[in-house]
């Protein structure tokens, strides 16, 4: 029984992990904050959150690495 919690706990967190989009340009994910889609400068924004985003945008902001943006799979 005990072997099966820790599974479950594992997997828990496994799953918990895969639901943020890692944003490693700072500046990017400060213009996310900015734009209301993030709260936190911490390198990871909630991808459910930016599902529903249909346009961005991000000039003007020093941003060097786009990293994540491929997440956002509604853009237009």
């Amino acid at each position: 029984m005990k072997q099966f919690l820790i599974f479950l706990a594992f997997f828990n967190f496994l799953n918990v992990k895969s639901q943020t989009t890692l944003i490693p340009d700072s500046n990017f994910e400060m213009a996310l904050i900015e734009l209301g889609y993030d709260s936190l400068l911490d390198g990871v924004i909630t991808t459910s959150i930016i599902n529903s985003v249909t346009s961005l945008d991000v000039s003007g902001n020093s941003i060097s690495n786009l990293t994540g943006i491929e997440e956002f799979a509604n853009l237009i």
